[in-house]
């Protein structure tokens, strides 16, 4: 394989991340080929039409290709070399392909999990695994890998490796620190291995196997079915996250053993229409597809044997069978009708549009309902009917726990940990069709009007438009910022809020300031809104408002898992996708509202500045601002959504946990820093200790500990030093962020004691 020198990634390097993209890769670089399996064929390196040339773009030779016609073969940066002349243009090729940065800059290495040491406590030996297999987001980012560890008599261990910066850091993939060794802890879903390879390949059947292992030799075995399993192996099954599994054709091929056998019935009853592989007899116990297939076992006739998927009972219903459907003597039993003892009610899908979602219904109706299906109301020598006694068992075996719509997910009953939870209703995400004949040109001007015509701000904007969308769209939890606007009154940011972010998120939109702020500990109504909006509260101006109100933005927005307390009912942990935006107007007074600019809020918020938006006039454009506005949403906000749907991540922006990095406006930032307790305590010192009767400043330097410079301050107005130093480790706090922040300040210690160096103003 070619190999380079000098600074950036060797050729190792770029051949391994062009493998890690292998389809787009023999695609870019064969255009006249086609996907067959796990191949992307073409008659020769010139893209000629045929199928002597193969590249593997699937599986653990992924990035290897050969042609027989010549002989040739290597890796993608070889194949590279022999499509463009020569290794160099090759190698320039890969560079621009992966947007790298230019030869001479230095590119970082790639984080390896089979480097970093594990030890179960203090004075046991470290280790280092023997392999491991990365797990991938939806966008084929790497958020953790699963080791294995080989431990003596011929034992093993299985360790999650979890992508989990410290708070306070910005997040670095490659920093071996920012990875943990932790698992996923009931009730925590755990996630599906090859999740991205799904997305990828959205039409294609999927088959369900218990470890990574054994879904790499599947993959390999069928190249045509997506193979997947989930983290943690058969006592994990009910928590494993199946959603991106729903409305798929999947097979599930279990281990032969008894925990496999289990898994594969748990799997099979919370994926609607999924089959259970029947495995032949006589082999060996524990067996599964990644050990060699004994003698007279044909595992592709073993798949074919799959009887066809039987339709399900609903979107999600209760109870939905993973086995072939058979005859029955109650037609009934297909009605989704779900009895909810939280409720004290009845939920059936709506009769003028099921997609809709529920109805609710009292009991007298939901028996004449089951009448209606088929069974008997007449009742009997007992006084009850058929009816009735449906009904009893739906409400005794009924494990219902939430009703109600939640954010960012579809109608339909989710069996988590926890028991089953009906969605009862949706949303509906706005866009246009594919290629839309007219680009939403004048939504996109008021946006760019309203940012000060600053391209850095509305490409932020946009992207953290395309990712809460394409976590509505997909189902899926993830990481976002926290959205603020800040501006002048009557600028445009609240009817960003309300009339174009609401509607690119599904329509629905709460307010959650009272809930974050303590005011109440009820907040029912957020679990049904994908877009919660900050605007025109009375925020709290106090330091210690303003932390508690960072604590809970962080917990809203950074933990998938959220306590859901709708009034008169018990509090549960749900799961709600939720975008969060924040406007307020740009006086100090209303930027004392905002958590304190720490580095463990920094990376979690998008923090942009607005100017009065111009609305666009077309020629011949008549009426009021409002009036032509009005106009403009309503014509161009499918189109905005397209647009929004469509783009794609600079790779200096990406980010693996909310997709790409935070910002805040510079000048916002600098307006925060004048106003923080450390600019209070820095104005203090130079009253106290610099400022002389004639108001000139003394040349010296004032030296001493925290403690000598807390009674300077004290000593000097005491009333002043109180509203500062709120707190008994205030001084020490403060000094320590203005040593970070000026050069004024410096620390330094003795004696196990901390002394500070303080120059006067102008030094």
């Amino acid at each position: 394989m070619t190999t380079t020198n000098g600074n950036g990634p060797t050729a190792r390097d770029i051949s391994m991340m062009l493998s890690d993209r292998a389809p787009d890769a023999a695609a870019a670089l064969l255009p006249g080929g086609r996907r067959v399996g796990d191949e992307w064929k073409c008659g020769d390196a010139t893209g000629a039409p045929g199928d002597s040339l193969g590249v593997t773009v699937e599986g653990p030779k992924a990035g290897l290709w050969h042609d027989f016609s010549t002989g040739q073969g290597g890796d993608l940066l070889d194949l590279a070399a022999a499509v463009h002349g020569s290794k160099a243009a090759g190698f320039r090729w890969a560079r621009g392909f992966l947007g790298l940065p230019d030869r001479g800059a230095k590119a970082p290495s790639t984080f390896h999990p089979l480097q970093k040491a594990f030890r179960r406590g203090e004075g046991e030996p470290w280790m280092r695994g023997v392999a491991s297999w990365a797990y991938h987001d939806e966008l084929g980012g790497v958020f953790a890998h699963v080791v294995r560890f080989a431990l003596p008599g011929g034992k093993k261990d299985i360790l999650p490796l979890r992508f989990m910066p410290p708070d306070g850091q910005l997040p670095d993939p490659l920093n071996p620190s920012h990875w943990r060794w932790k698992g996923w802890r009931s009730p925590e879903p755990v996630p599906l291995y090859n999740a991205h390879v799904l997305r990828r390949r959205p039409a294609d059947h999927v088959l369900v196997v218990e470890g990574e292992k054994t879904a790499d030799a599947a993959a390999a075995l069928f190249p045509s079915l997506v193979v997947v399993t989930w983290q943690g192996g058969s006592k994990t099954a009910e928590r494993a996250a199946i959603e991106p599994l729903r409305g798929r054709d999947v097979a599930i091929w279990p281990d032969n053993d008894d925990p496999g056998r289990r898994a594969a019935t748990v799997l099979a009853a919370r994926i609607p229409g999924a089959r259970i592989v029947r495995l032949p007899g006589g082999l060996p116990e524990g067996w599964d597809l990644a050990d060699p297939v004994p003698d007279g076992v044909d595992v592709h006739a073993v798949l074919a044997g799959l009887p066809d998927p039987a339709p399900a009972r609903g979107a999600d219903a209760p109870g939905a069978t993973a086995e072939p459907a058979t005859a029955t003597a109650e037609p009934a039993t297909a009605l989704e009708l779900i009895a909810d003892a939280v409720g004290r009610c009845w939920w059936t899908r709506r009769s003028d549009d099921p997609s809709r979602g529920y109805a609710q219904v009292d009991k007298d109706s939901a028996r004449k309902l089951l009448v209606m299906a088929g069974f008997s109301g007449v009742r009997d020598e007992t006084g009850a009917c058929d009816a009735d006694r449906e009904l009893i068992r739906r409400q005794t075996s009924s494990s219902v726990v939430y009703s109600g719509p939640m954010a960012g997910r579809r109608p339909g009953v989710l069996a988590w940990p926890s028991g089953d939870v009906v969605v009862t209703s949706g949303f509906t995400l706005p866009s246009a069709p594919p290629r839309p004949a007219e680009p939403p040109r004048a939504i996109l001007a008021w946006i760019s009007s309203l940012l000060g015509n600053d391209t850095v701000q509305v490409e932020r904007l946009l992207l953290w438009l395309h990712f809460r969308r394409r976590a509505l769209r997909l189902g899926a939890w993830r990481h976002g910022h926290g959205l603020v606007l800040v501006g002048p009154a009557n600028c445009g940011k609240s009817l960003l809020q309300s009339r174009i972010i609401t509607a690119l998120l599904g329509g629905r939109i709460a307010k959650p300031y009272r809930y974050m702020s303590g005011a109440t500990e009820f907040n029912g109504d957020l679990m049904g809104a994908e877009h919660l909006a900050i605007e025109d509260d009375s925020t709290a101006r106090d330091l210690d408002s303003r932390r508690r109100l960072a604590a809970t933005l962080k917990g809203m927005l950074f933990s998938q898992w959220q306590s859901a307390h709708p009034k008169n009912r018990q509090a549960i942990s749900l799961s709600p996708i939720w975008a969060l935006s924040w406007s307020l107007n740009d006086e100090p007074e209303n930027l004392q509202t905002l958590p304190p600019m720490e580095p463990s809020i920094l990376d979690k918020l998008l923090v942009l500045r607005c100017s009065r938006a111009v609305v666009p006039r077309e020629p011949g454009d008549d009426g009021d601002d409002w009036d032509i506005l009005d106009s403009i949403l309503a014509r161009e906000i499918p189109a905005l959504g397209s647009h929004v749907d469509s783009l794609e991540v600079p790779p200096a922006l990406a980010e693996p946990r909310c997709g790409f990095l935070a910002w805040q406006h510079p000048s916002i930032l600098e307006e925060l820093g004048a106003l923080s307790p450390e600019a209070a305590m820095l104005d203090l010192i130079d009253q106290a200790l610099f400022r002389t009767q004639d108001s000139s400043f003394p040349s010296l330097a004032w030296r001493g500990s925290t403690a000598d410079l807390e009674r300077a301050l004290r000593d000097h107005d005491n009333r002043a030093a109180d509203r500062v130093l709120r707190f008994n480790s205030a001084c020490g706090l403060y000094m320590n962020r203005l040593a970070d922040q000026t050069p004024r300040v410096a620390k330094s210690k003795s004696k196990g004691y901390t002394y500070w160096s303080i120059q006067p103003p102008g030094r």
